[in-house]
């Protein structure tokens, strides 16, 4: 069996670990837990709002969903073909591509990188930043400005620690594992807040015990393959010396 052959079915294996916690988690951790860590706003938080103000915020939110979701798609089947098709010539293709490949097999996350145009370079990052803010302010409703400011932060940090931890190797591919494994976190969100905004969330995926559990589950499962691609990436990263060191 190949190294890759090897090192595929140890990612699968991870994720398919990470969905059984993510199972045990939506079980074990009570709702009211479990509403806080999901980061979506509880009815509660709907007070202060008429009937009518709400409908339309989540009619809006669900819309604005929807067209975060086709953009984040795209982003995603740009980077499964660029490498197949022209696409990868074209801007932004190559940081598609990479995002996608780095968060799927980050033990490649180097290797995808290598060669990219500074403009790709930023978008592997940015992209996929931009995405979780967009998210983060669907999920929000523009009603929890200090919760979406928190999560923001909190992401920001973890982003200045890869970039330390890095330590004078480029940080681009840990980014690009990174930022694709958010990017898949985001899209599962964003298909649940597409159905009828952050309001009828609640009424439909997380009314029904099934739903609730399956979507728990993934998106614990992508959270901490964010952490787990990132970890890999930088590993590899680590394993070459600094730029700048002469070997002999």
């Amino acid at each position: 069996m190949t190294t890759a052959a090897r090192r595929g079915i140890l990612a699968v294996a991870t994720l398919l670990v990470l969905l059984s916690l993510g199972a045990v988690f939506a079980v074990v951790v009570p709702e009211p837990d479990l509403r806080r860590w999901v980061g979506v706003l509880e009815q509660a938080s709907f007070d202060p709002v008429t009937a009518p103000e709400r409908a339309e915020r989540d009619a809006a939110m669900a819309w604005v969903a929807r067209v975060l979701l086709a953009l984040a798609a795209a982003w995603l089947v740009i980077g499964m073909l660029a490498a197949r098709t022209r696409l990868v010539r074209r801007p932004g293709a190559a940081a598609a591509r990479s995002t996608w490949l780095s968060s799927t097999r980050p033990w490649r996350a180097r290797e995808s990188t290598l060669g990219m145009l500074p403009l790709d370079r930023r978008l592997t990052f940015g992209v996929p930043a931009a995405l979780l803010v967009g998210t983060s302010v669907v999920q929000a409703s523009f009603l929890a400005l200090t919760e979406l400011v928190v999560t923001l932060l909190a992401w920001g940090v973890f982003a200045v620690s890869l970039r330390l931890l890095a330590w004078g190797r480029s940080p681009w591919p840990v980014f690009a594992a990174a930022g694709g494994a958010l990017v898949g976190r985001c899209v599962v969100v964003l298909s649940a807040m597409s159905v009828a905004g952050p309001g009828g969330f609640w009424s439909t995926v997380w009314a029904d015990p099934v739903s609730r559990t399956v979507y728990v589950a993934v998106v614990f499962a992508l959270f901490v393959w964010v952490f787990v691609a990132a970890g890999w990436a930088l590993a590899t990263q680590l394993k070459r010396p600094p730029r700048g060191t002469v070997t002999r």
